[in-house]
């Protein structure tokens, strides 16, 4: 079993990135892994984002104590096969890999007893990748796109964006802390430096790093982010695409808290298999059963709640009340419009009566990666006339090496 274009069921865990990455804490990143691994056959992580994510390990490590508010058990999803490790062909062990960044002087490496854990823990369970393929994926999609940004005028923006592609053509291979701080010298020394440029090199930089594998792999890419009903356009009465679901589902203070056993027993569910198998015809551009689909979503959802009640009845009271609550409930949609091209937008989004929780948003998507989602990028787009241009050519790039993506937005549709 192993990652390829030929199975749309494997998802690739983005959210567990450690360079920018919006989510830090452990109870929100594993509510939003819990969340994605019940809605995917296998979610796919990097032998990096095991290592040197901290919220991460502290969710894989065994000898971490649960807390009250997420439970340290993630490994029991690498043992059951449900959270597939890559790990790069050219190293032999995860410790080999955390000593050589070690002397490399990355930053938050594991200590030498992490790592020799989780080869223990990934033994059997590690599918290899080719390191010099998404090393030079990354390099190349950073120059692209840097080089579609420098435009016609001789300014301050075009030359250090020019500067930039230069120092990263003479990288072999480009290291992302490198290319930081590249960025963090040129800020410090040149004064006809523009801030905008290196914010367009590190927003550039981070998108890369964050598909280069994924895109490698050729499989979809895990987004998420948490909502509140008041950002969410789904109120009143469903359509006739849409079906009710328990709110649980989307709950993190519940997701963070739901037992590894009953995820790994959930993916044995008849009507689990069924939405997985509707959501990879999606991926893959199939016509979609929506009628198979919404049935299979309900029927799961049920069955999970039951499972979910027998694992918190008696052992934690506050969550069981949550899986419970009725004033919470989830709704499903489905684009008819998206339907009939051969794809689907598929989201399942929160509504509520008297009750204002926050939220995951899961929304199941076909569509080429967009980078245009970053807020500071949005406030630099108002008060730059220069970023203004760029703005516009960076719209305009062709759709080339499209990444098919698992993604929540950011903000409400505009």
């Amino acid at each position: 079993m192993s990652p390829d274009a030929g199975n749309s069921t494997h998802v690739f865990l983005s959210e567990t990135e450690h360079h920018g990455s919006s989510v830090t804490d452990p109870k929100g990143l594993r509510a939003r892994i819990v969340q994605h691994a019940l809605f995917a056959e296998r979610l796919v992580i990097t032998d990096s984002q095991v290592l040197h994510n901290a919220a991460l390990r502290s969710l894989l490590d065994g000898r971490t104590p649960s807390s009250v508010e997420w439970r340290a058990d993630l490994a029991e999803l690498i043992r059951s096969g449900m959270l597939v490790v890559v790990r790069r062909e050219s190293a032999r062990s995860l410790r080999e890999i955390r000593d050589e960044h070690e002397a490399r002087n990355v930053s938050s490496v594991p200590t030498e007893e992490y790592a020799e854990l989780m080869d223990e823990i990934t033994e059997g369970h590690i599918v290899p990748y080719s390191v010099d393929r998404a090393s030079e994926r990354f390099k190349t999609r950073t120059t692209d796109r840097l080089s579609e940004l420098i435009g016609p005028p001789d300014d301050d923006y075009a030359r250090t964006l020019r500067s930039a592609v230069e120092w990263i053509h003479g990288q072999d291979p480009l290291y992302y802390n490198s290319l930081r701080a590249w960025i963090e010298e040129r800020r410090a020394t040149r004064r006809d430096t523009s801030e905008v440029a290196l914010e367009a090199v590190e927003r550039s930089a981070n998108w890369s790093f964050r598909t280069a594998l994924p895109s490698v792999l050729e499989i979809p890419v895990a987004w998420g982010a948490v909502r509140t009903p008041t950002t969410v356009a789904l109120q009143g009465e469903a359509s006739r695409e849409e079906s009710t679901l328990p709110g649980y589902a989307l709950n993190p203070y519940v997701l963070a808290r739901l037992p590894a056993g009953v995820v790994n027993e959930a993916v044995g569910l008849e009507s689990r298999k069924v939405v997985v198998d509707q959501f990879a015809r999606a991926h893959s551009g199939q016509p979609v059963d929506t009628d198979a689909l919404r049935n299979g979503v309900e029927d799961f959802c049920m069955h999970l709640q039951e499972a979910a009640v027998a694992a918190f009845r008696g052992l934690d009271s506050d969550a069981l009340a949550a899986v419970r609550d009725e004033r919470v409930r989830a709704r499903l949609h489905i684009s008819s419009s998206s339907v009939a091209t051969g794809s689907i937008d598929t989201l399942i989004g929160l509504i509520s009566s008297g009750f204002n929780p926050a939220s995951l948003m899961l929304n199941l998507l076909s569509v080429p990666f967009d980078i245009l989602q970053d807020k500071k990028e949005r406030k630099l787009k108002k008060e730059t006339d220069r970023f203004k241009n760029a703005w516009r050519l960076e719209k305009q790039l062709p759709e080339h090496e499209k990444l098919l993506r698992i993604v929540s937005p950011t903000e409400p549709p505009e």
